[in-house]
């Protein structure tokens, strides 16, 4: 087990509600999970959580064993080894593709950096692209770069935030086989977000359905899509 989330709890500052609501689920090394709901039904924020930059009312987060947040732990979030990807992307416009992707690896020779760069383009497929700015690249091709940046510290998990919202129709097919296929090629376990059902069908191994700041189901893909507990459930699904 890589991830063990166990009753996390969450509410905003200027919310009357609570954001999540006794919160829990595991993920295996190597899954690709996706946390799937309608809008504000607390998607995001797991993953706020999980990589820091929110702290919870309580409840216990682990990776690897190791405890990053608890009533008495917060690991600050640079300490987490965790990749992230934004759902803009959020590429540096000024820098280069390799620049975009080199951007976090600190304290590393100059060979070490010219070795993973040349690793990571060639895995995402955009060695002829390098030199180029973020302007310069279609959609699919700055996802890509994300994902690539996301992989340069060598982290134990990625999480991604709707990592198709910002693509168009025509591309996200193929773009969703893409990733899955990269992902799965270096083995690192995967969070991500999603409020629609041909993303999760498409990438996840694991599906957690997510309503109201609650899980109302969780489990393997095929399952959940051929077996849903309700009718909420069901009508992501149609």
């Amino acid at each position: 087990m890589l991830i063990e989330i166990k009753d996390l709890n969450f509410k905003y500052k200027n919310s009357k509600v609570d954001t999540l609501k006794d919160f829990s689920f595991t993920v295996d090394k190597g899954e690709i999970v996706c946390l799937l709901g309608e809008s504000g039904s607390g998607k995001s924020t797991v993953l706020r959580l999980i990589s820091g930059l929110e702290e919870p009312n309580a409840g216990l987060i682990k990776i690897n064993g190791e405890t990053i947040v608890d009533d008495n732990t917060f690991v600050p979030p640079e300490k987490r080894e965790i990749g992230m990807v934004f759902q803009d992307y959020a590429l540096f416009p000024h820098m280069s593709i390799a620049q975009n992707i080199l951007f976090g690896v600190k304290n590393k020779s100059k060979e070490y950096k010219e070795a993973k760069l040349e690793e990571l383009l060639k895995l995402v497929g955009l060695e002829e692209l390098r030199n180029r700015y973020p302007y310069q690249i279609s959609g699919g091709q700055q996802q890509r770069v994300a994902l690539a940046r996301s992989l340069a510290i060598e982290p134990s998990l990625i999480l991604m935030d709707e990592p198709f919202s910002n693509l168009d129709a025509s591309l996200q097919s193929r773009i969703r086989e893409e990733l899955k296929s990269i992902i799965k090629k270096t083995g690192i376990t995967s969070i991500f977000v999603s409020h629609d059902k041909d993303d999760a069908i498409s990438i996840a191994d694991k599906i957690v359905v997510l309503k109201d700041g609650e899980i109302v189901q969780q489990g393997a893909s095929n399952d959940i899509i051929t077996n849903p507990s309700s009718k909420y459930v069901a009508g992501l699904f149609t």
